[in-house]
C-alpha cells in the first residue's frame, strides 16, 4: 500500500471540493483494518479496541527496541510503563511508527546521544514528538506537554529540556517519507507475526501472508525450494539408475541361461562314440512344425533390439569361445585268423600259422567260408548276409563273432 491509494479515491484523483464533508481520506480505512489484523489489535471498532493505545505484541517489540537502542540501565523502560502513557496520551499506530523512524536516525547521526538518555526518557520524547509533528494545533488527538509529562510522570521543565535536546540531537529534521512509514510498518508486521507464532508454537494465516512479504523470509523460502528441486532431481535420477540397472541385470541373467543351456564345447563322450558304433544309424527325424513368419520375425527383432541394448554388456561379460576339441584317433581294427581263431593287428592270419601253412594246397576258396573267416551264410537266407564293415565293428562285436563261429565249427 502506497501513499497515493491513501489520497486518491476510486476514480483515482483527488478532490478538494467538500474536503470538510469527510473524517478520512480515502484508504484510511483500508489502512486502519490492515493494521487491527496484522498488529493484533482486534476488530471490535465500538469497544475497547481502538487504535488510541498499543496493543500488547507492538508494545512488546517497542520495549525490546528502545532498551537496545538506549543501554543505560538508569529508568529503564518496562512494558507496564508503555502501557500506561499510551492510555493515557492517547498514542496511535502511526505515532509509534514515526517514533521508530526517529530512534533508528539517531542511531545513524548522533549514536552519543542515545547513551545518555534512559530508554524511558527516549520512549517518552520520541512519542509526544513524533505527535506533535502529526497532529496540528487544534485536532482532537492534541497533547499538551503538561498532559505529557502527567502521563509519563515528568515534570514539565524537565519534558521541556529534553524535548529541546531530542530536537537538536536530530538537527530539527522532522521531516519523513511516507514510503520510510511504510517500511516500518512491514518490519513491525513481520516481528509481530513471527514473535507471536513462536509464542504460541503455530502462525494463522495472516501471520503467514504477513512473513511471506518480507524479503528475508522470500530468500529462505527461495533457497528451501531451490534445495527441494535438487533434491528431487537427485531422486529421480537414482530411480532411473536403478531402473536401468534392473533391466540390464535381467538381460545378463537371461544371456547367461541361454549359454548355460547350449551344449559346452569339450571332448566327447568314448561312451556314448561306443553306443553309437554299435547301434545302426538312424537318421534324425525332421522337425514336424515350423516356426509361423510372424513368430521368427517378432523373435529376428527381439534379438536385434536387444543385442542392440546390452552388446556391449553381454560381450564384456560372455566368456571366450573354447578351441575345437583334437578329432578323435581312428579305431584300432583287428581281424580274426581263420585258422587259430587269434586276433591279430597287422595281417589277417598270424605268423605260425601262415609258417605252418605254406604246403596247404591253394585252391578256390570254400562257399562255407568269407574272405575274412566269418560264418556261413545263414541257412534260411537264400543270400548271404551283408556283415557289418570293419570300420562299423567295435572289439566286442568282433569277439562275439568268433566265439559264434567256433561254437558252429568245434575242434
Amino acid at each position: 500500500m502506497d501513499l497515493a491509494g491513501l489520497l486518491l479515491d476510486e476514480e483515482g484523483t483527488f478532490s478538494l471540493t467538500g474536503f470538510q464533508d469527510f473524517t478520512f481520506l480515502p484508504g484510511h480505512q483500508k489502512l486502519s483494518a490492515r493494521i487491527r489484523r496484522r498488529l493484533y489489535y482486534g476488530w471490535d471498532w465500538e469497544t475497547d479496541c481502538t487504535l488510541e493505545e498499543l496493543s500488547s505484541p507492538v508494545a512488546d517489540i517497542a520495549v525490546e527496541l528502545l532498551q537496545k537502542a538506549a543501554p543505560s540501565p538508569i529508568r529503564r523502560l518496562q512494558k507496564k510503563y508503555v502501557a500506561h502513557v499510551s492510555r493515557e496520551a492517547c498514542i496511535s499506530p502511526c505515532a509509534m511508527m514515526l517514533a521508530l523512524v526517529y530512534i533508528e536516525r539517531l542511531r545513524h547521526r548522533n549514536p552519543d546521544y542515545l547513551q545518555h538518555v534512559s530508554s524511558s526518557d527516549l520512549f517518552l520524547i520520541s512519542m509526544m514528538v513524533a505527535s506533535k509533528y502529526l497532529y496540528d494545533e487544534g485536532e482532537e488527538e492534541e497533547v499538551f506537554n503538561d498532559e505529557w509529562g502527567a502521563a509519563g510522570g515528568v515534570a514539565v521543565p524537565t519534558l521541556n529540556a529534553l524535548e529541546r535536546g531530542f530536537l537538536s540531537a536530530m538537527d530539527w529534521r522532522l521531516y519523513t517519507d511516507p514510503r520510510e512509514i511504510f517500511e516500518v510498518l512491514s518490519w513491525l508486521e513481520g516481528c509481530v507475526a513471527e514473535q507471536q507464532g513462536r509464542r504460541r508454537g503455530w502462525y494463522t494465516y495472516t501471520d503467514l501472508c504477513v512473513l511471506l512479504e518480507q524479503p528475508a523470509w522470500q530468500l529462505v523460502l527461495g533457497s528451501l525450494c531451490q534445495q527441494l528441486a535438487k533434491l528431487s532431481c537427485l531422486l529421480a535420477m537414482a530411480y532411473v539408475s536403478s531402473v536401468a540397472l534392473a533391466v540390464a541385470s535381467m538381460a545378463v541373467i537371461h544371456q547367461s541361461l541361454g549359454l548355460s543351456c547350449s551344449p559346452p564345447p569339450g571332448p566327447p563322450d568314448l561312451g556314448l562314440a561306443s553306443r553309437c558304433l554299435l547301434e545302426p544309424c538312424i537318421p534324425s527325424p525332421m522337425p514336424q512344425c515350423l516356426p509361423s513368419p510372424a513368430n521368427a520375425s517378432g523373435c529376428l527383432e527381439g534379438n536385434v533390439v536387444l543385442r542392440s541394448l546390452w552388446g556391449s554388456l553381454l560381450v564384456s561379460l560372455t566368456p571366450p569361445p573354447l578351441p575345437p576339441p583334437d578329432p578323435p584317433a581312428p579305431p584300432i581294427l583287428l581281424h580274426n585268423c581263420p585258422l587259430c581263431q587269434k586276433l591279430q593287428k597287422d595281417s589277417p592270419t598270424c605268423r605260425a600259422c601262415h609258417h605252418l601253412n605254406h604246403t596247404v594246397p591253394t585252391g578256390p576258396p570254400s562257399p562255407w567260408s568269407h574272405s575274412h573267416g566269418l560264418a556261413p551264410p545263414w541257412p534260411w537266407s537264400p543270400m548271404p548276409p551283408l556283415l557289418p564293415q570293419p570300420q562299423q565293428c567295435s572289439l566286442f562285436s568282433i569277439m562275439e563273432l568268433a566265439r559264434l563261429k567256433s561254437f558252429i565249427f568245434p575242434g
